[in-house]
């Protein structure tokens, strides 16, 4: 299998619906052996499975538990590509893009659609945005991660080597620690930005708890900086 495209998901059916066509053009365009993994919840909470049934994408219940962290790793784990991209099941992640992240592949590279660097942008809420920068200074800093976005998902991988990742976190802060272990099992793994303009969700509610948000990226952050776990 060429590419694998993983697309975590929770009650997201109206948006996949309108998404996974646009994501098959594209992926036509790019190679035609590809994959799209939706990696649902635990037990389904909505009509995801016939979607992904009725537009030929392959339905992963995620496992052990319905957090984030568990979506990942589920998909990860089930993804044959030698190349994998994760993306949203929102719509805040273009399906038109995933061309950009591909045409940029090399071995021992993460491809990072890049909300910070000179021709990207989002349009969150202005204390999302504050949030966000603070949260990127503060860790491509703290662990030492040459790279302006660290906690954008939309990304490129090398297969192999992020399958081999021992993942533990279970929030969104798996994002960043998915890059901080691939550089310290490959050093010389490079982080390559794409300018990217982060859209908003199209149907449905955010799935992130602010407070909980907040402190579990503390807590990551030092665990990350300070342990081998």
């Amino acid at each position: 299998m060429n590419l694998s495209v993983v697309m975590p998901a929770y009650e997201e059916a109206a948006n996949l619906a309108k998404l996974l066509p646009r994501l098959h053009v594209a992926l036509a365009a790019i190679t035609a052996d590809y994959e799209i993994l939706v990696v649902d919840t635990h037990e389904p909470r909505d009509e995801t499975p016939d979607v992904c049934e009725r537009l030929d994408a392959r339905y992963v219940a995620r496992q052990p538990g319905d957090t984030y962290g568990d979506a990942v790793r589920s998909g990860i784990s089930a993804a044959n590509g030698e190349w994998v991209i994760l993306m949203d099941a929102d719509g805040s992640h273009p399906p038109e893009f995933v061309k950009s992240l591909y045409e940029k592949r090399a071995k021992k590279s993460v491809i990072i659609a890049s909300r910070y660097v000179r021709g990207g942008g989002t349009q969150d809420r202005f204390i999302l945005r504050l949030m966000s920068r603070t949260l990127n200074v503060i860790y491509s800093t703290v662990l030492g991660l040459k790279c302006r976005d660290v906690s954008n998902s939309f990304r490129l991988y090398d297969g192999e080597e992020v399958r081999q990742l021992r993942l533990r976190c279970q929030n969104f802060d798996i994002v960043e620690e998915v890059l901080v272990k691939l550089k310290k099992q490959t050093p010389k793994t490079a982080l390559i930005e794409v300018p990217f303009q982060f859209q908003k969700r199209d149907e449905g509610v955010t799935k992130r708890n602010l407070v909980a948000f907040i402190l579990t990226y503390l807590s990551t952050l030092w665990r990350l900086k300070f342990s081998n776990a």
